[in-house]
């Protein structure tokens, strides 16, 4: 599994802004790019987190996934900042991607279907 480490790439302890998630673009596409069949986005070192900021982060992951046409890729985030909740499901069902948060806290994301 490769490992995306959030703070190390965009430097701040709260993510609200849209921004702040096209800062991880780029290592987000090249990881997918590679045929990764999993991928690690690591949240430690950030205290918090915007349903607008995911939003972003998953549009980032599906785009990824289409341009690499690799739809079969598990995202898993870890040490998120706040809970899921069915706000952040119902961002990820708008995207296509299915959402579940595991008993260790990461979220697991998938293309739905």
């Amino acid at each position: 599994m490769k490992t995306i480490k959030v703070y190390d790439i965009v430097q701040r302890r709260a993510l609200v802004t849209r921004d702040s998630a096209k800062v991880i673009r780029e290592a987000l596409a090249s990881v997918i790019a590679e045929n990764a069949s999993e991928v690690a986005v690591d949240f430690s070192g950030v205290d918090a987190v915007t349903p607008s900021f995911v939003d972003e982060v998953l549009s980032v992951v599906d785009q990824a996934m289409s341009e690499a046409r690799n739809r079969s890729l598990r995202v898993v985030f870890l040490h998120s900042p706040t809970r899921m909740s069915a706000k952040f499901v119902a961002i990820g069902r708008g995207r296509g991607l299915s959402m579940r948060e595991s008993e260790s806290g990461a979220w697991d994301i998938r293309v739905d279907g």
